[in-house]
């Protein structure tokens, strides 16, 4: 980490943490309107997606990058018990 310190000026630095605590205030300021808003009764349907905007924003982020895998598996299908007819195995 020191050797990132000693190689960019600091002034980069400190823009690249004042362009992420910009970022982080409009994230903030974003979600508790939208959530200020909602009814709730919607809310359930609102944090999820507001869920998936949160991650979108933190691609932004330098260590937001990182490997990842599907997030989401799908579902998978459930195949009901074969009654009478041929006995498998």
């Amino acid at each position: 980490m020191t050797e990132l310190a000693s190689a960019v000026p600091a002034y980069i630095l400190l823009a690249a943490l004042a362009v992420i605590g910009v970022l982080l205030t409009v994230v903030a300021i974003v979600a508790r309107a939208v959530v200020a808003k909602a009814r709730p009764e919607d809310l359930q349907h609102i944090l999820p997606g507001l869920g998936q905007v949160l991650a979108a924003l933190a691609l932004f982020l330098p260590w937001g990058r990182g490997m990842r895998g599907p997030t989401v598996t799908p579902p998978l299908p459930v195949r009901p018990e074969r009654r009478g007819g041929r006995r498998q195995g």
